[in-house]
C-alpha cells in the first residue's frame, strides 16, 4: 500500500444501515460518528472470485534470510509466532526454545500499595502494561494518572509511549500507540496542546518538528480518518425501507 486506506461513502451507508437495523432506538446520525477506520485483511488468494470467501489460514516462507508471514488472524497470533520460530530454528542451532510455556503473559505489577489509584486505574495499567505498570505510575507527573476525557486512556500513557514505544511520527502516537485519534473528535485536535506539553521533550523534538508533525497528522486524519463528504453518502434509511 502506498497510501492509507479510507472508508468510502457506500461503506458508510452500509454500516449505518446495519446499525440502524440492529439499534433503531439509537436514531444514529452521521454527526454521531467520531472517526472512521478502514483496513486491508491479509488473506491468501486461492482464486475465489469473492475475497470474503477466502480462508484465514496463514503462510510462512523464508527467502535468503527474510522471513515473511501473511494471512492468519489475531486469534491465532501465538500459533503463527510458534510456526515462524520453527521456520528459523535451523538458523540458530545453539538456541534452545521452550514453546510449551503455559504463561502467555508476564505477571502484572502489584499496585496494591498505590493508594492514589482506584480499581479502574489499576485494572487499566495492569491489563495493558503488565509488569511495567508500576514503572508507569512512577514516571507520572501531576494529573497524568487521570483519564483523558472521553476515553479510558491515562495521560501518563502518552509519556510512556513517547519514551518507550518507538514513536517516529505524531500519527504513530495518536493512531497506533494510544488510538486517541480514533476515540476523540477531530483526531483529538483540541487536546494537542497538552499532549505536546507531555510528549515533545520525551520525543526530543524541537518546536519546528512538532509543528510539522502536527500539521501532517491533522492533514492525514482529515483525509483518511474523517468521513467522506456527507453529500456523497447514500441515504441508508430509505434503502432499508425498500429492501
Amino acid at each position: 500500500m502506498r497510501q492509507e486506506t479510507a472508508i468510502t461513502a457506500d461503506e458508510v451507508a452500509y454500516l449505518m444501515e446495519a446499525m440502524d437495523f440492529q439499534f433503531p432506538q439509537l436514531q444514529l446520525k452521521l454527526d454521531d460518528i467520531i472517526a472512521s477506520y478502514a483496513g486491508i485483511r491479509p488473506v491468501i488468494d486461492t482464486g475465489k472470485a469473492d475475497p470474503s470467501k477466502e480462508g484465514r489460514d496463514h503462510a510462512i516462507w523464508l527467502e535468503k534470510g527474510l522471513l515473511t508471514v501473511t494471512g492468519g488472524k489475531l486469534t491465532t497470533f501465538r500459533l503463527i509466532a510458534q510456526d515462524a520460530l520453527k521456520h528459523i530454528a535451523h538458523l540458530f542451532p545453539g538456541h534452545q526454545s521452550d514453546q510449551k510455556v503455559s504463561n502467555l503473559f508476564a505477571r502484572p505489577s502489584d499496585l496494591a500499595n498505590e493508594k492514589q489509584l482506584n480499581h479502574t486505574q489499576k485494572s487499566r495499567l495492569q491489563g495493558h502494561y503488565g509488569e511495567s505498570a508500576a514503572e508507569i505510575v512512577q514516571i507520572a507527573q501531576d494529573g497524568e494518572l487521570d483519564f483523558i476525557p472521553g476515553t479510558l486512556t491515562m495521560w501518563v500513557e502518552l509519556r510512556w509511549a513517547a519514551r518507550h514505544e518507538a514513536v517516529e511520527h505524531l500519527q504513530d502516537l495518536m493512531l497506533r500507540r494510544t488510538r486517541l485519534g480514533l476515540l476523540l473528535r477531530q483526531g483529538g485536535m483540541a487536546l494537542l496542546p497538552r499532549i505536546r506539553a507531555i510528549c515533545q521533550s520525551e520525543l526530543k523534538w524541537d518546536d519546528e518538528r512538532w509543528e510539522n508533525e502536527q500539521s501532517a497528522y491533522l492533514q492525514m486524519w482529515n483525509k483518511y480518518y474523517a468521513l467522506p463528504d456527507k453529500s456523497s453518502i447514500p441515504e441508508w434509511r430509505n434503502h432499508r425501507q425498500h429492501t
